[in-house]
This record gives structure tokens, C-alpha cells and sequence, in this order.
């Protein structure tokens, strides 16, 4: 119920008075914020610090079981591998592909290294110096 006060016989009216602004109440509010800043500040860097030290337990995890998928698939491949190169595999594979057949006892030929020219396997190469 708010009515403005009749004019009186000077003039006045509350309307023209000037009241100055109280900052009191927003100076309480500005430190206590700036307080709770500085209250929580290490609380916010040692948040930060443990998610870090998280993501890296995560990356560290993730690398080690790719890393033991790698040797597992490494050990797989390793044993394919001896199985391939394994000879009745290899004459398995010439006879079924390939067509391939055991020669006749005729038309085998043995040549010795001594014919071919080439030194033995168990004699090293000559001493060659750095060519520069």
C-alpha cells in the first residue's frame, strides 16, 4: 500500500530524496565467494590430479591387453608358420595345388658343390677390406 505522500505545504516529496547505495551487503557476498574460491582451489587441483592419474591407469590397461592380444596372435602366427613350412606340408600342398609329383629314379641329377663351382657352406668367404 504504497501511495505517494500528499504534497505538503514546502514541496517535499520522499520521491526526490537521494539515499546513498549501501555496499555493505555486496562486499559480505564478494568475500565470501572469493572465500569459498580459495577454500576449494586445492580441492579442484587434486580432482584434476586423480582423474589424470585415471585416464592414465585406463590407457595403461587398455595397452597391456593389446599388448597381450599382440604376443597371442604372435605366438598363433609362429606356430602356423613351423606348420607351413613343415615339409609333409609342404609336399602336401605341391601334390594337391600344385600338381607336383615325385620324380622318376632317372630323371634324378646330383651335382656336388666341387661341380657347381661354389666353395663348401663350412669354408668362410675371403677376407674382403672396406670398400671406400
Amino acid at each position: 500500500m504504497n501511495r505517494p505522500a500528499p504534497a505538503s505545504d514546502r514541496g517535499w516529496r520522499n520521491s526526490t530524496l537521494h539515499r546513498e547505495a549501501d555496499n555493505r551487503y555486496a562486499r559480505w557476498v564478494l568475500r565470501l565467494v572469493l572465500g569459498a574460491a580459495i577454500a576449494l582451489a586445492p580441492l579442484a587441483v587434486y580432482l584434476l590430479r586423480t582423474m589424470s592419474y585415471v585416464e592414465t591407469s585406463y590407457a595403461i590397461e587398455d595397452l597391456r591387453g593389446r599388448e597381450a592380444r599382440l604376443i597371442d596372435a604372435e605366438r598363433r602366427l609362429t606356430i602356423e608358420k613351423a606348420a607351413m613350412e613343415s615339409l609333409p606340408a609342404v609336399e602336401a600342398r605341391a601334390a594337391g595345388e600344385l600338381g607336383l609329383e615325385h620324380p622318376r629314379a632317372a630323371r634324378v641329377v646330383v651335382v656336388s658343390r666341387e661341380e657347381l663351382g661354389r666353395p663348401a657352406p663350412t669354408e668362410a668367404p675371403p677376407h674382403r677390406p672396406p670398400s671406400r
